[in-house]
């Protein structure tokens, strides 16, 4: 883990990014690159000021303020991480982004609906769809302890073997680690055969289940939020599932958009 790439859009999420992708840095004596990725750009400012003069002031304002929180933000939480970098160009481009973070260990974000003026932005499916690299979420107010207890939501799904894998270097250095499994036998979803692999690497993982009471993903995402609740965890692990249902958060599925959306504690996820 030596390349963490924080990703901002200047609102709320600016300091839940670059705070976590700084403990992480210290952890594991890695690099974070920061970057601001804008609401829109000048030149989009200049076109629509064409048809609406007087909302250029606004519009313009509204960018130059969010670039601030980034740079207030990265000052705050990242500057002192030695080799670290920001970049704030207005040319930073979702194709830009996914290029970046294809070649980063790991991508941080603050959570997604927070901002108030980005409900659902393209900016986090990118992240979470495109990037093909393990994506962590960090919430309004994570607390300070080291992730030491950790829960792996399991299935036996390529999403959760995925999430599971770039999970590694966390679950190495973890004092604890949950294997917890929704609304299934242990065997129905090979949970031994994941504890096997996982003691081959010296994680000694336990498995633990959890009735969510009834088939919805929104249900089981209650029970696994109420489960990282009740054990006291400090990372949660799982697939990123779904994809472009639009009824969905960020065309993802109801389970995970709703532990995204509230879980407490940092989530690790792969799509």
């Amino acid at each position: 883990m030596k390349s963490v790439l924080a990703i901002s859009e200047g609102g709320p999420d600016a300091a839940m990014a670059f705070r976590l992708a700084a403990r992480i840095a210290t952890d594991f004596g890695a690099i974070v690159d920061g970057v601001h990725v804008p609401h829109g750009r000048p030149d989009d400012i200049n076109i629509a000021a064409q048809a609406m003069p007087f909302l250029e002031g606004q519009d313009r304002n509204r960018l130059n303020g969010r670039l601030r929180n980034t740079e207030g933000a990265w000052r705050d939480h990242v500057a002192a991480v030695a080799g670290a970098t920001l970049r704030t160009g207005w040319d930073t481009t979702l194709d830009m982004l996914v290029m970046m973070g294809r070649s980063a260990d790991l991508l941080v974000l603050g959570r997604p609906g927070v901002d108030p003026e980005n409900a659902a932005p393209a900016t986090v499916h990118a992240a979470i769809h495109d990037c093909a690299r393990p994506v962590m979420v960090a919430p309004p107010d994570p607390h300070a302890r080291r992730l030491s207890s950790i829960v792996v939501a399991w299935n036996g799904s390529a999403q959760a073997a995925r999430a599971v894998e770039y999970a590694l270097p966390f679950l190495s250095r973890a004092n604890k680690v949950t294997i917890l499994i929704a609304g299934a036998a242990p065997d129905a979803v090979s949970a031994p055969l994941l504890v096997r692999h996982l003691g081959r690497h010296g994680i000694a993982a336990t498995v633990d289940t959890v009735d969510p009471g009834t088939v919805s993903g929104r249900a089981r995402g209650r029970a696994l939020l109420g489960y990282v609740g009740d054990c006291n965890a400090d990372l949660l692990v799982m697939g990123a599932y779904g994809r472009g249902q639009f009824s969905s958060f960020l065309g993802l599925g109801g389970a995970t958009g709703k532990v995204i959306s509230s879980c407490p504690v940092p989530v690790l996820m792969a799509h």
